[in-house]
């Protein structure tokens, strides 16, 4: 493609659409595929599904549907959590011995086709690149300015605030009926927070990547017009 005419626009949603489109590394298989996060979100409800009938005693009558939903939801958490604690295992032990010096060359493999793709926004003017490297700084401020509102430090716990929903829903399992509304409320809290800050940090990670490739794309343009300089005064 010879000229900026030719380019697509330079939009947040083309540029993820690249990032998206690059090849899978060496230790690709330590991320987090895309199925699993279904599950994840989906064992999420399931502790929301398994905790409310709890909740809901504390203003209607005890039903029979009550205890199916609690059912129901304790079947979902298991369906939603148990895949990826399986495969979270099966890739630690996999990964143990060599974990590092795969980390390391997918590191390598990572950086390569981010820099290509940094190179290839060096077409889009420098007032453009600028521009949505602005966007996507001030994303992620407000972003975290919002989840600082909302969650306070919540999203710096990890993974507690979904073990601790866990932990309320499996100790009682035999009689899902007989959690306090208050623990029940706890437990539906607290997994709602982990969902909402691990959204959060996924798109704040993003937020960063669009930064840099656009910082990247700055410095490059900014290399060239350097090495075009220098060769006009020789």
């Amino acid at each position: 493609m010879s000229g900026d005419e030719e380019q697509p626009a330079l939009t947040f949603a083309w540029l993820d659409a690249q990032i998206e489109a690059l090849p899978e590394g060496p230790a690709a298989a330590l991320d987090m595929p895309l199925w699993l996060r279904h599950f994840a979100v989906l064992g999420v409800a399931g502790v929301v599904l398994a905790l409310l009938p709890s909740l809901l005693l504390q203003w209607w009558p005890p039903a029979m549907w009550m205890l199916a939903c609690a059912r129901i939801g304790l079947a979902l958490v298991i369906l939603g959590f148990v895949p990826g604690m399986a495969r979270n295992l099966w890739v630690l032990v996999h990964q143990f011995r060599h974990h590092r010096r795969e980390l390391i060359a997918q590191f390598d493999f990572d950086m390569a086709g981010l820099c290509a793709l940094a190179r290839r926004l060096t077409v889009y003017p420098r007032a453009t690149l600028e521009r949505q490297r602005r966007c996507a700084a001030i994303g992620q401020e407000r972003l975290a300015s919002r989840l600082v509102m909302l969650l306070g430090g919540v999203e710096r716990l990890g993974l507690l605030p979904l073990l601790l929903s866990l932990f309320v829903l499996l100790r009682n399992w035999q009689d899902l009926l007989a959690l306090p509304g208050w623990l029940a409320l706890l437990g539906i809290f607290a997994a709602i927070l982990w969902l909402i800050g691990w959204a959060a940090a996924e798109f704040r990670r993003r937020l960063h990547l669009y930064e840099f490739l656009l910082q990247e794309a700055l410095l490059h343009r900014s290399d060239e017009g350097t090495g075009a300089a220098g060769s006009a005064r020789e």
